[in-house]
């Protein structure tokens, strides 16, 4: 049995991207991305955002470590914090509910006085529109000290929520430990469904058939982008092995017929390995070093890349209309159409973490 390392399970945003790293970390590469307008340096309260001429609507919520969940008002620009979590809070990832009105976080409350915060999350729920200072409610929560919670998912019809769990091992042999991939309906609580095995970063399609996930080899820390039905069965890769050294952060396009991911490496290349890659207690993936994001047509075993800005911590979603990605990476908070082009800065960040839309 492998040793057990304590991973810290930020996952990065945490999972890779679920990565198992520090997203409280404040981002250091400030500068431009290739192929990127100047950031806007106006303040968020005047009057028109840089980007007013794309016509967007609706808000970003996104994660920014210490400092909690903020809110980007497209139309306005205006910036507003939607949770503020207390001092020595952690906080890791945030799943918008489909209805705009909930918010399911990977958070862990601070420790009690005089303990160290180690950021192991359970998973919170939290009202969008209640007080920011408001402390969430807890919806699963950790009977191991060591185990943890991340990179909550929605169903499309608010029924469950999907999200990968970290579970020490010990044992006479030694210490190790696995992930799960489970499920859990959002309104009736009751037992997790435990769906898949050694598998992490969970996300569904847009009509919630399929389930895309990073399935974990935890002797080599290998990990592999594949898909499953929604209950995760009839699981299969999505790319060739050993396509690129990591992949991490997928998502599904709107009509489901492709995934679009985040990958180091040129693809079909030499690259350095997993082991090569990790950092004390961190383990190295797409989400830190620096990568770019890809797309894969289903059924086909050929990716597309569609950005060359070689970003770290990246983490996007598509806009309801599926006209465009909003993306946070360790330069900003930027937009850009599916295939890469009109890349637009929106916000700096302080932090890396997740983002979703919302009304």
């Amino acid at each position: 049995m492998k040793t057990f390392r304590l991973l810290a399970i930020g996952l990065a945003l945490s999972a890779c991207s679920i990565e198992i790293s520090d997203p409280t970390a404040a981002a250091t590469a400030a500068s431009q991305l290739p192929g990127a307008t100047p950031a806007p340096t106006r303040a968020p309260t005047l009057a028109a955002p840089a980007w007013e001429t794309l016509g967007l609507t609706g808000s970003l919520i996104y994660t920014q470590g210490a400092q909690g969940i903020k809110r980007l008002d497209l139309a306005t620009g205006n910036i507003d914090s939607v949770f503020t979590p207390p001092e020595d809070a952690w906080l890791t990832a945030a799943a918008v509910s489909p209805d705009g009105k909930t918010l399911v976080m990977a958070y862990a409350p601070p420790p009690p006085a005089g303990e160290v915060q180690l950021g192991y999350t359970s998973l919170y729920q939290f009202s969008i529109g209640s007080d920011p200072a408001a402390a969430p409610e807890p919806l699963i929560t950790r009977n191991d000290p060591q185990e943890s919670y991340f990179t909550p998912a929605w169903s499309p019809d608010g029924q469950y929520i999907y999200y990968a769990h970290f579970i020490p091992v010990r044992g006479s042999g030694g210490n190790t430990f696995k992930y799960t991939l489970e499920r859990i309906r959002y309104s009736q609580g009751g037992r997790p469904d435990i769906l898949i095995e050694d598998s992490i970063w969970p996300r569904l399609s847009a009509d919630g058939t399929k389930l895309a996930y990073l399935k974990f080899d935890t002797e080599n820390f290998n990990q592999e982008l594949y898909m499953a039905d929604a209950d995760g069965k009839n699981g299969s890769p999505v790319l060739p092995p050993g396509e690129f050294p990591s992949v991490d952060a997928q998502f599904f396009s709107p009509d489901g017929k492709s995934i679009i991911f985040n990958a180091v490496g040129e693809g079909r290349s030499p690259a350095l390995s997993w082991l090569d890659r990790l950092t004390g207690a961190q383990i190295a993936e797409a989400h830190n070093v620096p990568s770019d994001w890809w797309s894969v047509t289903l059924g086909e075993s050929k990716a597309t890349r569609l950005t060359e800005i070689y970003d770290m911590s990246m983490y996007g979603n598509f806009s309801p209309d599926g006209q465009y990605i909003a993306f946070t990476s360790a330069t900003g908070m930027h937009l850009m159409k599916p295939d890469g082009s009109g890349l637009t800065p929106l916000a700096p960040i302080d932090a890396p973490g997740t983002v979703e839309w919302a009304p």
